[in-house]
C-alpha cells in the first residue's frame, strides 16, 4: 500500500479519502522534491499533517510543477488543498 491521503475538517474529522496511484507517482515526486520544499517533508513511513498556512505554500509548490508531473492525483491533492484552505481544515498523509 502507498501513500494515504486524507482532507480534515477544522475539528479533525475525515471528509474525503484517497491515496496515491499505482504507480506511487505522489509519493515519487515528495522524495524527489527539492530539501527546502513541503512535499520533501512528507513521510512515506509516518503520518504528516499540514494546516491551512502550510497548504497555501503547498499548492503554490505544486501548481508551479511542469504539466507533465501533474498526474491526476497530483491534480486530485491540488484539489483536496484548495478545498480544505476554503474551509480552514487539513490535509493528512499516512505513510505506508
Amino acid at each position: 500500500m502507498g501513500l494515504g491521503m486524507r482532507r480534515l475538517n477544522r475539528a479533525q474529522d475525515v471528509v474525503a479519502e484517497f491515496d496515491d496511484d499505482a504507480e506511487d507517482s505522489f509519493l515519487a515526486l515528495c522524495v524527489r522534491a527539492p530539501e527546502t520544499s513541503l512535499r520533501r517533508g512528507i513521510s512515506p513511513y509516518d503520518l504528516t499533517m499540514f494546516n491551512t498556512p502550510q497548504l497555501e505554500r503547498f499548492v503554490v509548490e505544486l501548481e508551479g510543477l511542469p504539466e507533465e508531473e501533474k498526474t491526476p492525483v497530483v491534480r486530485r491533492v491540488i484539489e483536496e488543498a484548495h478545498e480544505a484552505i476554503r474551509r480552514s481544515g487539513y490535509l493528512y498523509f499516512i505513510g505506508d
